[in-house]
């Protein structure tokens, strides 16, 4: 490769440039057959793109070693630190224009024998960043027809004193239970007061005295 080819990777520039370096960039176009016309091919986007580097990093009895920046076991620490984090590092090389965020697939280190150099292949894969998009949905209510909110307030049950009524009486036809004939008078003692007092009376010195006619709130 020519002397002004650099080749960077993360932090790491490549201290022996790649023999050779293949970058692909496949399209999702769409092949289809079609009765009439035959075979034709629908243009789509380009597919994520993919990388294979292959090269060593000198030792420190190589020649190479002074344009390397660390030595070969702490660049293979690096690499194999970014793939086991999911860490994705940029791809940049300088004269074909390439900038391209990548993930390590996989990685291969070779040594051999009487050389302290790390061979090694890496297999990058782009990285792209998912964006979904946001949908608004408008909220639809469903019209009843109601104008106005209908009163959900509970009118009050009352109950017009009849010839023969006691409050023991009243109580057991609206509660089952005629001791809640307490619970009546304590609710209506002005009432019923009132009407003992009508009569000459007083309600609370005669056992609860009711009289015809008068209106009791049944709470």
């Amino acid at each position: 490769m020519g002397k002004s080819r650099k080749v960077k990777l993360g932090d790491i520039i490549l201290p022996i440039n790649p023999a050779e370096l293949e970058i692909v960039m496949p399209q999702l176009n769409k092949r289809m057959t079609l009765l009439n016309m035959g075979g034709i091919i629908m243009a789509g986007n380009r597919d994520i793109a993919s990388a294979t580097i292959s090269s060593f990093f000198p030792g420190k009895k190589s020649p190479f070693y002074r344009y390397a920046d660390m030595t070969p076991k702490r660049y293979k620490a690096k690499i194999e630190s970014w793939k086991e984090n999911k860490e994705s590092k940029r791809l940049i090389i300088t004269d074909m224009g390439i900038n391209l965020a990548m993930l390590v697939d996989q990685c291969s280190f070779t040594i051999k024998e009487g050389s302290d150099d790390l061979y090694y292949t890496l297999e990058l894969s782009e990285y792209r960043t998912l964006t979904v998009p946001t949908v608004a949905i408008p909220l639809q209510v469903r019209d009843n027809g109601l104008k106005q909110r209908p009163d959900e307030s509970v009118p009050a049950k009352t109950h017009t004193i009849g010839s023969g009524d006691t409050l023991w009486g009243i109580a057991k036809k609206y509660y089952g239970n005629g001791a809640q004939s307490a619970s009546i008078y304590a609710a209506n003692s002005a009432a019923i007061e009132a009407a003992a007092q009508q009569h000459g009376k007083s309600s609370s010195n005669n056992g609860w005295w009711i009289y015809p006619g008068t209106v009791l709130t049944i709470p």
